[in-house]
């Protein structure tokens, strides 16, 4: 019975270790990806002294899918997000200059 136990046991941690390390590098993913349209948002706000009203602006076709897509909050702020599956999104915040998960 004890072996059952940890063995059990032992297997719930590879697999929460699993999720996690998983979790990590898709966190990861999302921010070099979504870095990159900061960076070309940010250029663009030093080139002309405002924000671009949406991608386009930037020379990007927005595609469907995951993203990461640009809205622009007012003439001072803009989040880059990501949508994850149906409830889930990876928001970057200009103001805070932070991502967070959004459940």
């Amino acid at each position: 019975m004890k072996k059952v136990i940890i063995w059990t046991l032992i297997v719930l941690i590879i697999v929460a270790v699993t999720i996690f390390y998983m979790r990590i590098n898709e966190t990861a993913k999302y921010k070099n990806k979504g870095n990159i349209l900061i960076e070309r948002i940010e250029s663009y706000r030093q080139r002309h002294g405002e924000l671009p009203d949406n991608v386009k602006e930037l020379g990007i076709e927005e595609e469907m899918g995951e993203g990461p897509y640009y809205e622009k909050i007012d003439s001072v702020k803009y989040i880059v997000y990501f949508n994850i599956g149906f409830d889930n999104a990876f928001i970057y915040y200009s103001d805070t200059q932070k991502w967070e998960w959004t459940p």
